[in-house]
């Protein structure tokens, strides 16, 4: 029989998106140990994040909550990651919303007070000679996070300090004890002081979390090039048409809540091209098509928290396609939480729902 060696740590990360290694180098950053259980394969979940920090979106314009401290933590964490691995991850790009019908018009005009210190006014006239639109728009200023390249540099600094543990996680392997959490992986027992699920929709698969309030959705993006003088812009307007470099363009995204896998369909690559091209009409072949599943709060924000019954089990949860900009907020606040008993923000924390006090 094989002899299982344990090993103690403070923190046992399921999940190896951006949630997970982003909340794995907070806690190393703060001098903490843990260990980080994933497969090799990195999920489709950060392998689609378009990574996109803007500070507005949906039909009603609604502003990011918390915003100021959000992007700030955000860019904060992007740089410092970027000084550690010399490596560029974070870019700001000037962003155009375009009105899809008068009645988005009209409705920014009504919100224009909570947007306009961010925001200008773009008329019609401004913008109909590049692209296709009847009323308008506004111009402001957005940011691009590099996500997979995140993900990737992480996962492999993680490995280099022996904190990433690549096998699939088995939930039959967790134990609570009074003040550990025990888990049996392949060749060790580890000990910890807490478990934190990071593991996006599967969290719903969880005994502990399966009635967690999540609404996953299945995204797809296309990466394409665009046979036309390259796009300065990020370009919104039902989809976006995100500039990659020189005539490289990625677009997205699509939503589905009910084929809930990670394969790209042809039909939605075609619905995808048709709206992008009905903004920028000019020829683009499909370079990249990939496709993934949210893990979106019914409530459309993130959630973290612990587990009512078992408190050594936390949670950071719930980003759907706000990851790149909450995750760097939400991993130093469930720090603090855990560590200093610092209360999470209302609009983010787990108790928000009577049933996960």
């Amino acid at each position: 029989m094989k002899k299982i060696s344990p090993e103690v740590t403070d923190y046992l990360i399921i999940g190896g998106g951006l949630a997970g290694c982003v909340l794995a180098w907070t806690l190393v950053r703060r001098g903490m140990r843990c260990r980080l259980v994933d497969t090799p394969l990195l999920s489709n979940a950060s392998r689609i994040s378009a990574g996109i920090i803007n500070p507005i979106s949906g039909k009603r314009f609604s502003l990011l909550w918390d915003a100021d401290r959000v992007v700030s933590k955000a860019q904060s964490v992007y740089a410092a990651l970027e000084e550690q691995f010399r490596q560029s991850f974070l870019r700001s790009i000037p962003a155009l919303r375009l009105f899809t019908d008068q009645e988005e018009h009209d409705v920014w005009f009504a919100k224009r007070s909570q947007t306009i210190t961010f925001t200008d006014y773009v008329p019609r006239e401004h913008v109909s000679e590049r692209f296709s639109q009847d009323f308008g728009g506004i111009s402001y200023t957005a940011w691009h996070v590099e996500v997979e390249a995140v993900v990737m540099r992480l996962r492999a600094w993680l490995r280099d300090e022996g904190c990433l543990v690549e096998e699939e996680f088995i939930e039959e392997h967790l134990h609570f004890a009074t003040n550990e959490v025990l888990y049996a992986a392949h060749d060790k027992q580890i000990h910890a002081k807490y478990v934190v699920m990071c593991n996006g929709w599967k969290a719903l698969h969880s005994a502990l979390w399966r009635d967690l309030p999540l609404s996953p959705a299945k995204g797809e993006l296309l990466t394409v090039r665009a046979e036309a003088p390259p796009l300065q812009e990020l370009v919104v307007k039902n989809v976006f048409l995100l500039p990659l470099g020189h005539t490289i363009v990625r677009i997205g995204a699509s939503y589905s809540w009910e084929h809930l896998d990670e394969t790209p369909t042809p039909e939605t690559a075609q619905m995808l091209l048709r709206k992008a091209q009905e903004i920028f009409p000019v020829p683009m072949t499909i370079l990249r098509h990939d496709a993934g599943v949210r893990p979106a709060a019914q409530d459309s924000k993130p959630i973290l928290g612990v587990h009512p019954r078992e408190t050594r089990c936390a949670i950071m949860n719930g980003f759907g396609s706000k990851g790149a900009v909450y995750t760097p907020f939400c991993a130093e606040s469930l720090v603090d939480f855990l560590e200093l008993g610092t209360p999470l923000a209302e609009w983010c924390a787990l108790t928000r729902w009577k049933a996960w006090r």
